[in-house]
């Protein structure tokens, strides 16, 4: 196994953002124009380029059947989510093993409205704080940027020291890490968010399948993931049976769960030239409030 670098997760979702965003526009399902500036000027020079955008995710299909569209709708999923909890009276969001995540600049009113709290590894996120620099000349005063070693640091005291406010209504967003994180991890999150936070304060997240992190899935995604990953120093860990997902975050004291299959965000998010795209039914994303 190799030894994991947290950089190369991040950038990977990160370059799949600028691919996407490169499309034409009755193709693309989302657009983020900040994530190109985390490669070079000559590898976004080649992600302008359609036909190169096309050629890499046929790769990618042929190894992950699904996986690109899927982590596409994700994208689109948790980025309504944030949207939604600007307009809703939110005043906090904590993006936990936030990468090269953009939301913090890209969504509307989310500088005017929110405290972010970027929770990640320093590694990660002292390339994350030049890369903002270069875009913006500066660190946006409404974002704090929480360095953290995940198994090593506290969560609790991580957050509290850049200054999270537990009387807030906060917005949580997990996107692909809970399945990284081993059961117990899991539960000590969910606790903290429904203990110390507002009521009505949520979690945004995508899970797996047991079946997905135990190797018994049939999908053939699914087996290559969880193989690449554990390659690669991030086995999967945490997953949930089918058909308890909701039981599952209500018994941890969460009143309101929602589930989404990666099938309902294609029939809402992927439309005119977008259609025939292949999206895995791997993840399930799921949208819960205390």
């Amino acid at each position: 196994m190799r030894k994991r670098d947290p950089r190369k997760m991040a950038l990977q979702i990160a370059g799949l953002r600028a691919n996407e965003t490169h499309l034409r526009e009755n193709e693309r399902v989302f657009e983020d124009p900040y994530a190109e500036y985390f490669f070079p000027e000559e590898v976004r020079k080649m992600a302008r380029n359609i036909d190169w955008v096309k050629a890499e995710r046929a790769k990618y299909e042929a190894i992950m059947p699904g996986v690109n569209g899927a982590l596409v709708a994700r994208i689109r999923y948790i980025d309504e989510r944030v949207s939604d909890a600007v307009r809703s009276g939110f005043g906090q969001m904590v993006v936990i093993g936030a990468g090269y995540d953009t939301r913090a600049y890209r969504i509307r009113g989310i500088s005017e409205k929110f405290k972010v709290y970027e929770v990640d590894h320093p590694v990660t996120q002292r390339v994350k704080t030049e890369v903002i620099r270069e875009i913006f000349g500066d660190l946006p005063a409404h974002v704090a940027y929480v360095p953290m070693v995940f198994g090593e640091d506290r969560f609790d005291e991580k957050l509290f020291e850049a200054g999270y406010d537990s009387m807030q209504k906060t917005l949580f967003v997990a996107e692909g890490l809970l399945m990284y994180i081993p059961p117990p991890a899991v539960d000590g999150l969910l606790m903290f968010i429904r203990s110390n936070s507002a009521a009505g304060s949520s979690l945004v997240a995508d899970v797996f399948d047991t079946t997905v992190v135990d190797g018994t899935s049939p999908l053939k995604e699914a087996q290559v993931l969880r193989s690449f990953v554990a390659t690669e120093g991030s086995p999967l860990r945490f997953g949930i049976p089918d058909g308890t997902v909701e039981t599952f975050f209500k018994q941890r004291g969460f009143k309101t769960v929602r589930m989404t299959t990666p099938a309902q965000c294609k029939k809402s998010y992927f439309s005119a030239a977008s259609r025939d795209r292949n999206v895995s039914p791997m993840f399930q994303f799921v949208y819960a409030a205390t």
